[in-house]
């Protein structure tokens, strides 16, 4: 470790920052319990985030750029989610190993895979901080992970830089997302807005890895979306996303439709956008800087 006293500060305040960021420490579900409103989204995820590409496109041009593709060459994506960075990732490796606690996700992720005649994408349904090394089918020329609430500490980075015999890409958030409905959602169901630290931050893996000795790449892309739902389709969303701090009962959801009815647009439907930067952060295995 180069700078071993650095970064353990780092990571202590990865640890406290998470804990400080209300949207994640307030939550009250368990893994399991994720995993099943993470199923709930899946046919509905990719008209949000997963309409934007333009961090998909970024990441992939700066692997590239940087020699990480080959003949030969296999991927592991880690929380591949409806397979966004999978399918990218398929078009230029052997193979691609897509791990992810949920099937939801999975199944529609295969769905396009098998729409686009993709047939090198092998799925793993795991999540990444339960599984074991050995039950990994090697170490891999690429790991990439893109905003995934699993690998947010400094011991399941770690275990991910393990897993590389090449490169790495990690996606996460820089700075604060701007939504146009998430504070008014927040303020009903707690009486006020979140607190946001920063927890899911590029800025702490970056400490992190650079304390380690390597020589990270670190480049930034915007992510925006508007999606349109039916109301009543909006109000289940809703109870789902908010359902992991606590029960959602019928007085909290009625407060939660009346507010989605009183914003319809002028088709009758409930729109919403959001606004945010992500930092892109490639990282090679092989390279301990001097």
């Amino acid at each position: 470790m180069k700078f071993e006293q650095y970064t353990n500060f780092a990571s202590e305040q990865w640890r406290l920052t998470m804990g400080k960021s209300e949207h994640f420490s307030l939550e009250k579900c368990t893994d399991g319990e994720k995993t099943v409103v993470w199923d709930k989204m899946a046919a509905t995820y990719d008209l949000a985030m997963g309409s934007d590409t333009r961090r998909i496109e970024t990441a992939i041009e700066r692997l590239e750029r940087l020699g990480a593709f080959g003949p030969d060459t296999v991927a592991l994506d880690i929380g591949s989610g409806t397979g966004a960075y999978t399918l990218a990732l398929a078009e230029k490796c052997k193979v691609v190993y897509a791990l992810d606690s949920s099937r939801g996700m999975q199944k529609v992720m295969a769905e396009k895979a098998e729409k686009l005649g993709i047939r090198n994408i092998i799925p793993i349904c795991a999540d990444w901080k339960s599984i074991q090394e050995s039950e990994l089918p090697c170490r891999f020329d690429i790991v990439l992970s893109s905003l995934n609430t699993g690998i947010n500490d400094a011991d399941s980075l770690l275990k991910m830089n393990q897993a590389s015999k090449g490169f790495c890409c990690y996606v996460t958030a820089h700075g604060t997302a701007r939504s146009s409905s998430r504070g008014d959602f927040q303020r009903i169901v707690f009486g006020r807005e979140l607190m946001t630290a920063g927890g899911n931050d590029i800025i702490h893996p970056f400490n992190i890895i650079y304390g380690l000795g390597y020589r990270p790449e670190l480049t930034y892309a915007p992510c925006e979306w508007t999606k349109e739902e039916e109301p009543e389709e909006a109000v289940e969303a809703v109870c789902r996303e908010f359902g992991r701090y606590g029960p959602i009962d019928e007085s909290l959801k009625s407060k939660l439709r009346e507010y989605i009815l009183s914003r319809l647009n002028e088709k009758g439907m409930f729109s919403q956008s959001q606004k945010s930067v992500v930092g892109i952060m490639i990282w090679d295995t092989r390279d301990l800087g001097g």
